[in-house]
């Protein structure tokens, strides 16, 4: 089932307001309104996203969006559905960990693109069916690693957590100043070993630190499955 056919089930019309007239907001498609919202988020973050700004948006009153999605949380799951169509699938061939790091950095380059929706897309109650793709690339690639299928399920959830973690402190933590980082690093006389790392603790290369994260994970998973 895509977007469009999640968002029209139980869908319903207004009566037409004069010959050849739809009604306000009928012209509409779930795409549009989609859309719509998706964009909202991204300029002004996912608290701002009402039914009420999002009619200002598309110039239609707040009622005229439950023409085709039933509530605000179903225009949550279609943006997300939105975001996670914008990772691209890597080809499914190769070293199992080398498709696993794609995947990975397509979903990076998501959330350091579209922060906000990145948060929609990843914290849903339920996966979006357009995550599906995804998942599924996922556990073929444990299975390529030698894991059962409830092995995959773990190790899919572990990369899952760490990658979403990942993402967050990215977009929120290494926002902070670096002034305020210099502070921190000040306090560090009497703690030898925080002050051995200071530089790395506070002043990370992100870019290192994903792909010696990634890394770790995997060959613990690899050591793992040998277990």
């Amino acid at each position: 089932m895509d977007i469009q056919d999640q968002t029209t089930a139980g869908r319903t019309r207004k009566p037409r307001t004069g010959p050849g007239r739809p009604a306000a907001g009928e012209s509409l498609t779930p795409q549009e309104v989609a859309r719509a919202a998706f964009d909202l988020i991204v300029a002004e973050g996912e608290h701002a996203l009402t039914m009420r700004r999002l009619g200002e948006v598309l110039g239609v009153k707040a009622m005229a969006l439950y023409n085709h999605y039933p509530d605000k949380e179903a225009i949550l799951d279609a943006v997300a559905c939105l975001a996670l169509s914008r990772v691209p699938l890597p080809p499914a061939k190769g070293p199992w960990k080398s498709r696993l790091k794609a995947l990975c950095q397509g979903i990076r380059g998501m959330a350091r693109q579209y922060p906000s929706v990145f948060r929609v897309a990843m914290f849903r109650p339920a996966p979006p069916e357009s995550a599906l793709p995804e998942i599924e690339f996922a556990l073929s690639a444990f299975a390529d690693a030698g894991l059962a299928p409830t092995a995959q399920a773990t190790a899919y959830h572990t990369i899952r957590v760490w990658l979403r973690a990942f993402c967050v402190w990215e977009i929120e933590e290494l926002r902070t100043p670096r002034a305020a980082m210099m502070d921190v690093a000040q306090m560090t006389s009497s703690y030898p070993h925080t002050a051995a790392a200071v530089n790395t603790l506070f002043s990370p290369d992100p870019d290192r630190m994903f792909e010696a994260g990634l890394d770790l994970l995997l060959r613990g998973l690899q050591n793992w499955k040998d277990r």
